[in-house]
């Protein structure tokens, strides 16, 4: 448990239960719908107890001398919308006793009197907030009827999304995080809190090149020094723009920076998923729009928590498509704010009128998930088409991470939550009331079972500390010593994720690079399977090009040589890069094998290089600098390979026109490569190391991004 400020919470606690009409150790019960749709002032929160007499002036049924009953029967009428309602959920707060009502709407309950807390019969139904009655010792009333009402289903444009806080910043019941404090605290330390404002992003939809900060730097860069909308405000100023720009290719003949910025009619759908909380219309909004909290919270609590349902139907990711967002159209109070209170959440227990919570089971499923995580896109560039008779749907399988689990073995059991929302054990209940002097029950809620609550952390590749990435895959090497050379046999395995690895935004990747010593003197590759392109490369030339003349080159880099020696890989990738639709030619990875490289040592006006020995014979030649581009190396790379319409390859998912490979490893899926080495010793070892990367070589250069490389496992035989 990460206790901040614990003076600050009692105080939170204190209020919190001042406002809802209960004290700390009070048992509240809950308003009457017609109450609560008639409040205007806190005192009329104060709530009504079951007929005429007073808790404190009710009989003690028990006896004086009868210790308090364990048990007690009641009879419960649950009535919506002033009609006895069937097959509505009971829930007694607090423990695991469910009931339903019959077809006249009235159920028996026999209630656990010895919780902590409320005694509290709470009733939910899918079209009404959830509420409930409370059982007091003093009266242990026999029968009881819960009133509920229908929610008005319009959603409501004019609904302006709540401040979710910050962690030490939310000082009212304004905010989600003065009262969920530890789930704010996750939410804002995961990348859903950075998804409308991250910097790559931006650098993306708009055109811009954010990191160089200069204009000599970004004509060093080949780019624009140009006026453009500063992301997050209506200010303009000057700022670099080179590389690709979504705006400029989905608007065709736009100019990048405020020409693109203030004609651009087509959006992507951007916004939809990274800034859903942008308010009025849902879908189809400029990622420019997102200012405020839009732009500083991305996907907040009030977003995911306005989902009344998922559409995986639909062919639209995020709000305005596949999330159904319900906003409140029932007029609030100076207590409540200008709407009543709506959430959609997993819990039928939770009768707090400050939430108006609504049980929604898609909570629990990964179809949550899919609506943001699952995106087959059509051809966004303007003025270009797809091929339909590789693609005939019309469409690209871009993010297919729910589609990957669902035909995987973790699907049922083990949805996305499972991993990437993991119980927290130290958290009694999701509003951390109750440690902090709020009232157990209807108010502050009751405690869950160790591991009920979950962490809004949405842990993923890039959370340092998860070890998703350490436990993702696994390594086995078989290591064949000869007389003059050493083989190795490298099998690289998906053991962990429900999903294909890597997974979600393309412009990931994997490499696996293979090298053999003999007394820690790196041996020389002699033959075996290559990193392909998309490990990183500044340039590519095949044979027919001038291997001697290089525009690009720079004293340092390294030109490596590839053979192919015909054909191409026939692995089991995703959709039809692995059901058979696509035979290994149209699966589009040719062999390559390591051939040899030479240093760069000087570089002439034109191009011309000067190398540090004779180039090795072979089909392709990759330049390669620094120690991030593995294109060439002995190894292997995993990714699916967007391409643009004029033959890029690693491209944006805007720029896409086709997929040329797919060979990303799917849930427990291996693929072996081979690789052989000189030898000058009898007991060479051979180390094996699989990297995860976060963008591509060329375009991490283009934008000025710093390209991430890390170490996924490793293994040395």
């Amino acid at each position: 448990m990460n206790f901040i400020d614990v003076t600050r919470r009692v105080a939170v606690a204190l209020a919190i239960a001042m406002l809802l009409g209960a004290c700390p150790g009070e048992a509240p019960v809950a308003p009457t719908a017609d109450s609560a749709d008639t409040m205007d002032t806190a005192s009329d929160l104060a709530p009504e107890v079951a007929g005429d007499v007073a808790p404190d002036a009710a009989p003690d049924v028990a006896g004086p001398d009868l210790p308090p009953p364990t048990e007690h029967t009641v009879t419960v009428t649950v009535t919506l919308d002033d009609v006895p309602t069937g097959d509505v959920l009971l829930v007694q707060g607090g423990t695991a006793r469910t009931w339903r009502t019959g077809p006249d709407g009235v159920v028996q309950v026999t209630l656990d009197m010895t919780i902590d807390g409320d005694i509290g019969i709470v009733a939910s139904h899918p079209e009404a907030r959830t509420w409930a009655e409370t059982i007091y010792p003093s009266l242990l009333q026999t029968e009881v009827t819960i009133a509920m009402t229908r929610y008005d289903p319009t959603d409501n444009p004019e609904y302006i999304f709540q401040d979710p806080g910050e962690p030490d910043n939310s000082p009212t019941t304004a905010q989600c995080g003065h009262c969920h404090i530890t789930i704010n605290e996750a939410w804002y330390a995961s990348e859903h809190r950075t998804a409308a404002n991250n910097p790559r992003l931006h650098d993306i939809y708009s055109g811009r090149a954010a990191a160089l900060a200069d204009s000599a730097a970004c004509a060093d860069a080949l780019g624009a020094w140009v006026d453009g909308q500063l992301p997050g405000t209506d200010e303009v100023a000057q700022a670099c723009y080179a590389g690709p720009s979504a705006l400029a290719d989905m608007n065709g003949g736009c100019t990048p920076g405020t020409d693109c910025e203030t004609t651009a009619t087509e959006f992507g759908g951007c916004a939809n998923c990274h800034a859903p909380g942008i308010d009025g219309q849902l879908g189809g909004r400029n990622l420019l729009e997102a200012k405020g909290l839009a732009y500083d919270y991305g996907v907040h609590c009030d977003i995911c928590h306005k989902v009344d349902s998922v559409d995986l139907a639909s062919q639209t990711p995020g709000v305005g498509g596949m999330l159904n967002i319900h906003r409140p159209s029932e007029q609030g109070s100076i207590s409540l704010g200008a709407w009543r209170p709506l959430q959609f959440g997993p819990n039928p227990d939770v009768p707090n009128i400050r939430m108006g919570n609504v049980p929604r089971e898609h909570f629990e499923k990964a179809d949550l998930c899919a609506g943001c995580h699952e995106l087959e896109q059509p051809v966004l560039v303007a003025g270009t088409s797809i091929d339909s008779t590789r693609w005939p749907s019309g469409r690209l399988p871009i993010h297919s991470t729910y589609s990957e689990w669902k035909d995987g073995p973790m699907n049922p059991g083990a949805p996305c939550q499972s991993c990437h929302m993991p119980p927290d054990p130290d958290v009694l209940n999701s509003a951390d009331l109750q440690l902090f002097g709020a009232s157990v029950g209807i108010v502050g809620g009751w405690e869950r079972p160790p591991g009920a609550v979950r962490r809004h952390s949405w842990l993923g590749p890039r959370a340092e500390g998860s070890k998703m990435l350490e436990n993702a895959a696994a390594l086995f090497v078989d290591v064949a010593v000869g007389a003059t050379d050493v083989t190795a046999t490298v099998t690289t395995k998906n053991v962990g994720p429900g999903h294909a690895i890597p997974t979600g935004e393309p412009m990931r990747s994997m490499v696996l690079l293979v090298q053999a010593r003999c007394a820690g003197t790196t041996l020389s590759p002699t033959g075996g399977d290559a990193v392909p392109d998309y490990g990183g490369a500044v340039a590519t030339q095949d044979g027919s090009g001038d291997w001697n003349v290089w525009p690009n080159a720079e004293v340092g880099d390294v030109i490596r040589v590839v053979a192919r020696p015909g054909g191409f890989h026939d692995y089991a990738g995703f959709g039809p890069f692995g059901d058979g639709t696509f035979d290994a030619s149209a699966k589009g990875l040719a062999v390559e094998t390591v051939v040899g490289e030479v240093s760069v040592t000087a570089v002439a006006p034109d191009g011309a290089v000067t190398l540090d020995g004779p180039l090795p014979g072979g089909d392709v030649a990759y330049l390669t600098r620094g120690d991030s581009d593995f294109a060439g190396l002995p190894g292997m790379a995993f990714a699916r390979v967007l391409v643009g319409a004029d033959g890029s390859r690693m491209v944006p998912h805007h720029a896409a026109v086709d997929i040329a490979s797919d060979n990303r490893l799917l849930p427990q899926q291996a693929w072996t490569s081979v690789h052989t080495f000189e030898t000058t010793c009898a007991e060479p070892t051979v180390t094996a190391r699989l990297l995860h990367l976060d963008a591509p070589a060329r375009l991490s250069r283009a934008k000025g991004w710093t390209r991430t490389v890390r170490t996924m496992t490793e293994v040395t035989r």
